[in-house]
């Protein structure tokens, strides 16, 4: 991991910290002013002993997701959200130059690599993908309507980590009315279990005044 740590430090930090990220360990972390956080993540897979493969992973945590999840520990204070309670998430992607297997299909086609004779490539390629395209995007999809967009897209491969209907409901709970919110409760797919939560939990999130 420190071979990865240093080529972090070197290359991701400076981007992420100019934008208000803050590391910890291999993972970067920004939350906006109503508590939607997003964490960028980068882990290592041991594959190849002449490089240092790794994901960089970026993940999303709506602040009313983040409550839903911890809902039964409202009353006593939730703890501080992290990357366990990620409703969207997706793969940064590397560029042919700077990927493993560029080839690759499915997963694979995600890993980033570096050696000693492309490191300084790499990190470049890296630091400028997340200046010129990643950080733009999280911009987007740190907006509700915008991350409930990518959400409902059919584009493949999907950002969503839970259903449609369920992700819709919890992220728009305080922007939809509650007619809207019943006619989506309405819908098959959904179970009593669910529903009955739900409206409780949203009923108390009303009340609170969050």
């Amino acid at each position: 991991m420190k071979i990865l740590n240093d080529f972090l430090r070197e290359y991701v930090t400076p981007v992420m910290s100019a934008a208000g990220f803050r590391k910890k360990g291999a993972e970067y972390r920004f939350k906006n002013e109503s508590g939607d956080s997003v964490f960028l993540t980068f882990s290592t897979t041991r594959i190849d002993p002449e490089a240092c493969v790794f994901f960089a992973t970026c993940s999303f945590v709506p602040e009313p997701y983040w409550e839903w999840l911890n809902r039964q520990h409202v009353e006593a204070g939730l703890p501080p959200a992290d990357s366990s309670g990620v409703l969207a998430a997706y793969s940064v992607l590397p560029p042919d130059s700077c990927a493993h297997a560029p080839t690759a299909p499915g997963l694979a086609r995600a890993r980033w690599a570096f050696g000693g004779r492309n490191r300084s490539i790499v990190g470049a390629g890296l630091a400028g993908q997340l200046e010129a395209e990643e950080l733009p995007r999280i911009g987007r999809l740190l907006v509700r309507p915008g991350l409930l967009a990518e959400i409902t897209s059919s584009r493949s491969p999907s950002v969503r980590r839970w259903g449609v209907v369920q992700s819709e409901l919890v992220l728009m709970v305080d922007d939809y009315t509650a007619q809207q919110k019943e006619a989506l409760l309405a819908v098959p797919e959904l179970d009593d279990t669910f529903r009955r939560d739900y409206r409780e939990w949203a009923g108390n999130r009303a009340k609170s005044g969050v």
